[in-house]
């Protein structure tokens, strides 16, 4: 990889359905904080910069972050993920690559696949790439919906699918590889009128689209790999997935 790349790992959320005091990042799985599991895989992958947005328990989640050569921005209102990448856009004004970002609540994502993807979005030459899963499965995952000629078109959020966007088989995972240029062209534009009144990162999809920007995607059908600890439940499924593993 020889064009240079910076990661930007958010862990501003404070994960209310954790129904925990403790940061959602911070919540420990095998005894190691959540987001330690993300930063370790990014470990392989040598980003030439490690960026992780904080936000709640701002100074823990630094700590966490210790042992690592991270930079940390401050998201000191959380108002949705694409305003999340944005609180980088200062540190990043003199980095000439591309952006990957992850969310730190994802354990179990692959070093192999965040290579394919920073791999694929090099060789298409595409302005961002998405790393997706396919499955029949229902989820809470946000749709990635596909225009008449087979291309992406949009990102719809969970919480803002109709009855048809829901039958989509294509899920978001949350992981992308952007060109840095037009990823802080695209989030500027963002708005927030949605069911959650947030600027969602996803909307840079629809952006690119509009504008015939080329769009790929890693595809994975492994569901364990884009899974997001959202709740006590799910940080419970996290250990049994661990073990099955060991």
């Amino acid at each position: 990889m020889q064009k240079k790349l910076a990661a930007i790992v958010l862990a501003a959320g404070r994960g209310k359905r954790m129904k925990s005091s403790q940061a959602k990042v911070l919540q420990p799985l095998s005894g190691k904080p959540l987001i330690d599991h993300v930063l370790r895989a990014l470990e392989p992958i040598r980003p030439d910069r490690l960026i992780v947005v904080v936000g709640f328990q701002a100074e823990r989640v630094r700590e966490a972050c210790a042992g690592w050569q991270a930079e940390f921005v401050l998201q000191h209102k959380q108002l949705g993920t694409g305003h999340a990448v944005r609180q980088a856009e200062t540190v990043l004004e003199d980095h000439a690559g591309d952006i990957l970002v992850l969310c730190g609540d994802m354990p179990f994502v692959k070093s192999a696949t965040i290579f394919q993807l920073v791999e694929t979005h090099r060789a298409s030459g595409a302005v961002c790439t998405l790393l997706v899963l396919k499955t029949r499965k229902l989820n809470d995952y946000g749709r990635v919906l596909r225009d008449g000629a087979g291309g992406v078109a949009r990102i719809v959020e969970k919480a803002d699918a109709g009855a048809r966007e829901n039958s989509v088989d294509e899920f978001n995972s949350g992981v992308y590889c952007f060109n840095k240029g037009l990823l802080f062209k695209a989030l500027a534009d963002l708005g927030c009128d949605n069911a959650q009144n947030e600027f969602y990162l996803t909307d840079t999809i629809e952006y690119f689209a509009s504008r015939r920007l080329p769009l790929a995607l890693v595809v994975t059908e492994d569901s364990d790999e884009i899974f997001g600890v959202n709740s006590p439940e799910d940080l419970q499924k996290a250990e049994h997935i661990l073990a099955s593993r060991s």
